[in-house]
């Protein structure tokens, strides 16, 4: 297993401080051990209580610290009630337990001035992921990056996902050569959620319709359209189509082919911290360019995109 991860092991400075999230579900507790094993000797394991399920959610906590200390590193965690959290910011679940992740990672990252998070996202995660974006209106084939960075409270937290070209079957694999002990998560044997539904009905359906594995040619298509949007960030910059005051300026952006007007609209919108960024909420935005349209548009988070003046600038609730 760690020969698999050769290649994306030799990017990471294993003698810097890295922050480890760890749920105690086998997939972290796998790059744990892998890290380990590696050499990574500065490691922080960070883990969140989301209070979500009662005794199991604490059993997670202490089953973690108990983990941290077996490998002899540092431990780091806080417990959020994020069912109430959601409720009071008027947020989906998810996203506001996501939020709370990127949080507690922002405090950790502070307190042992660590380079970045490493997290335990394989390749299955990566085809659910690309077909829950896909499906919830995505601007092209979507999925997560080996290395992506978010700002959080002022702090630049920098995500890398060393496990993402490997199948959940080689982990599987992993956890039981060596009777690594992890926590599994009832929840995910439930089908009430939408990524759950993916995981156990339509991939395995996919796979019998297509009378082979589907996960390679998901992430090689989602592969292919990341590229292609990288290409149109890389080429067009977002700052020539601002004004001093940090505005998308209309009439340079509605010169360009609808292509790079997609690309930069997303690209501000991103900038400006928007969460939940869709091709129809990009859409619905250009659709405002026309002064004939009317001058506002909301945008997921409660703010909302404003023309004035040949401008378009993101007005905050």
């Amino acid at each position: 297993m760690i020969d698999l991860l050769q290649d994306q092991l030799a990017h990471i400075d294993a003698d810097q401080t890295w922050l480890v999230g760890v749920s105690g579900g086998r997939d972290s507790v796998c790059l744990l051990d892998l890290l380990v094993r590696a050499g990574f000797s500065n490691l922080v394991v960070v883990h969140v209580n989301h209070q979500l399920r009662g005794e199991e959610s604490a059993g997670d906590a202490k089953f973690v610290e108990q983990l941290a200390r077996h490998h002899g590193v540092d431990f780091y965690s806080e417990s959020v009630d994020v069912q109430q959290l959601a409720s009071i910011q008027q947020k989906g679940l998810e996203l506001a337990a996501r939020e709370t992740r990127h949080e507690v990672f922002a405090q950790a990252m502070a307190k042992y001035d660590a380079a970045g998070v490493l997290l335990g996202h394989h390749a299955d995660d990566q085809a659910e992921t690309v077909l829950y974006n896909l499906l919830r209106g995505s601007n092209g084939l979507k999925g997560m990056r080996f290395e992506n960075a978010v700002k959080v409270s002022g702090i630049s937290l920098m995500f890398l996902r060393p496990m993402l070209t490997i199948r959940r079957s080689d982990i599987d694999a992993y956890v039981n050569e060596h009777g690594l002990a992890y926590r599994e998560d009832a929840s995910n044997a439930e089908g009430f959620t939408a990524r759950n539904r993916l995981r156990k009905e339509v991939m395995p359906l996919l796979t019998d319709i297509m009378k082979r594995e589907v996960v390679p040619q998901i992430n090689t298509a989602a592969e292919s359209s990341m590229e292609q949007a990288d290409f149109f960030t890389n080429e067009v910059s977002l700052e020539s189509f601002l004004d001093p005051q940090g505005r998308v300026f209309l009439p340079a952006l509605s010169e360009a082919h609808i292509a790079l007007q997609q690309s930069i609209l997303f690209q501000y919108l991103k900038v400006q911290g928007v969460p939940e960024l869709s091709r129809s909420v990009v859409m619905s935005g250009l659709e405002i360019c026309d002064s004939s349209a009317p001058a506002k548009v909301n945008l997921p988070g409660g703010n909302w995109l404003r023309r004035k003046e040949q401008r378009l600038f993101v007005q905050r609730a």
